[in-house]
């Protein structure tokens, strides 16, 4: 690889973190970061690492994409002020990287923040875990979560964890959790008493 391809790459790369192009808004240049080398990649890591002062949630996958080992430390500061969203990415990376064992618990302290943005990624994240801890934020979240998108798909979640559904929509479901969605806490409530009852789960994890 010549010097110019490098350079080249390293520009698409920090124009990628800046975020100005729509194709980047979700993600930074993965490619082109795992690509560069030595000085290039070491100022590319300290980019990323500053971007977590800022609450880019994209920095921390980054980050353990390209096993980062010196970014830990970093995100760990990071993590307790971090917004909602923030902190599953975090967590996620960190998990990646081997720093802590699993992120349930971080991921199921976010779902109690009640934080809308936030919830919806740590839905995303629960697809992939089972643990107990999880399973009880998911049931407050479908009574008590104050977004009607989270707690619905919290509902949706549950039934996919009992292997009710092969997916994490459990279409063949949506009528009994779709109430989940209603203002009337009364209508939610007796919605997640029939789902805790076909999962095998006490209705009072909802208060819990």
């Amino acid at each position: 690889m010549t010097t110019e391809e490098k350079s080249r790459l390293f520009k698409r790369f920090v124009a990628s973190v800046e975020g100005s192009s729509p194709e980047w808004r979700e993600s930074v240049d993965i490619d082109s970061l795992l690509a560069l080398e030595k000085d290039e990649k070491r100022e590319a890591e300290e980019l990323l690492m500053q971007r977590l002062l800022v609450d880019d949630w994209r920095a921390p996958y980054a980050l353990a994409e390209a096993e980062c080992r010196g970014a830990v430390m970093p995100m760990k500061r990071a993590l307790k002020e971090a917004t909602p969203r923030m902190k599953i990415a975090i967590a996620k990376a960190l998990v990646k990287l081997e720093a802590i064992p699993q992120a349930d618990p971080i991921v199921a302290e976010v779902l109690r923040s009640g934080d809308p943005d936030g919830g919806l990624a740590a839905l995303v994240a629960a697809e992939e875990m089972n643990s107990p801890e999880i399973r009880d934020a998911l049931a407050w979240s479908c009574v008590h979560h104050p977004s009607r998108v989270v707690r619905v798909n919290a509902g949706a979640q549950l039934i996919y964890m009992a292997k009710l559904s092969p997916d994490t929509l459990a279409l063949n479901w949506r009528p009994l959790y779709i109430q989940l969605g209603e203002d009337d806490e009364a209508t939610r409530r007796k919605a997640f008493e029939e789902i805790a009852d076909n999962v095998g789960m006490p209705p009072e994890l909802a208060d819990s």
